[in-house]
Parts: C-alpha cells; sequence; structure tokens
C-alpha cells in the first residue's frame, strides 16, 4: 500500500502541464465558428429565397385565376336574363343592383380552356375546385412548381422538392337596375 503513488502525483508536473495546455487552447475555434455560420447563412438564404418565390407564385397564380374566371364568368344563361329572374346583389349603393345569371357549364369549359392556354413557371395549371351557384361562380385552381433554388447539399430534402400553389378565387357579374 505503501508503493502506491497519491492520486495528485500519478502524472509528472510536466505531462500535466501539456495535456490541460492542449485543452485550454483556444486557436482555430474562431474560423470553425465562423465557418458554421456562413453555413448557416447561406441555408437560411437558399429557404428565404424559396418562400418568397413560393408566395410570388402564389399571387401570380391569383392573377392568372383572376383573369380566367372574370373571362368565364360572362357566360350568361339567357333564359334566366330574359325571363326577368333576378338575384339582388348586395353592392350597398343607393339604386338596386343585380346579379347576371351565368350559364355554369358553359363558364365552366371557359375556365378550363382559358387555363389551358396558361402555365406557372412551366407547370400546367389544373382546377381542383369549381362551384357556381347560377350567379356567382367560386373556384380553386392548383399548379406544382420546383422550387427557385434547389439546395445541392440536401437533394432528397422538402426543399427540392416540388412545391403546390393554391388560390382561390370568385366572380360574378353585378349589374344596376
Amino acid at each position: 500500500i505503501g508503493d502506491l503513488p497519491a492520486p495528485s502525483d500519478q502524472c509528472a508536473r510536466s505531462t500535466c502541464t501539456a495535456s490541460s495546455s492542449f485543452l485550454s487552447d483556444e486557436s482555430g475555434s474562431l474560423s470553425l465558428f465562423i465557418t458554421a455560420l456562413f453555413l448557416l447563412t447561406v441555408v437560411l438564404s437558399f429557404a428565404i429565397i424559396d418562400v418568397s418565390g413560393a408566395y410570388l407564385s402564389q399571387r401570380q397564380l391569383i392573377n392568372i385565376g383572376e383573369a380566367a374566371i372574370s373571362t368565364a364568368a360572362h357566360n350568361v344563361d339567357l333564359n334566366r336574363y330574359y325571363s326577368g329572374e333576378r338575384v339582388q346583389a348586395d353592392a350597398g349603393g343607393n339604386a338596386p343592383t343585380y346579379l347576371l345569371p351565368i350559364d355554369c357549364s358553359a363558364a365552366a369549359q371557359t375556365l378550363e380552356t382559358e387555363l389551358a392556354s396558361v402555365q406557372l413557371h412551366g407547370a400546367p395549371i389544373s382546377v381542383a375546385h369549381f362551384a357556381c351557384d347560377g350567379d356567382v361562380l367560386h373556384t380553386t385552381i392548383t399548379a406544382q412548381i420546383a422550387p427557385m433554388l434547389a439546395l445541392p447539399l440536401l437533394p432528397g430534402s422538402a426543399m427540392n422538392r416540388l412545391l403546390t400553389i393554391k388560390a382561390t378565387v370568385s366572380a360574378s357579374n353585378v349589374i344596376g337596375g
């Protein structure tokens, strides 16, 4: 028992000093930190560009949808129009306003034709939902587009998949009475 060194005497003073100075040496830590921050900034900038691109694509899809549904709403149901059947619109003005009756089947066909002639970033636009109550058209249109920037470091990530963009638009024709 007397031959065992005391715990504080297990290593020579020079060896303990060298290993503790190696562990406390901070050279190179700043370059690792800067590299990590740079990579984080690049990834975040890709994400911000993709989110802003998706927002702008949605605004573009809304504009395309509004143009197409406005054209589709011009299909007048002549039988209802000439029969004098009118639905009053809530326009908030002093003079009475009415909704022009819409031929729903012709409007659906016109909407499909209008959307078939345009694309969103090279992707076709499809009608996900179409509703017509005879006076007002409602539709939801979708397109699947590629992200503006693909992240090359993560080929299977969510940032490299197709984005589904949706827009819901409505249209009616208000006429004064």
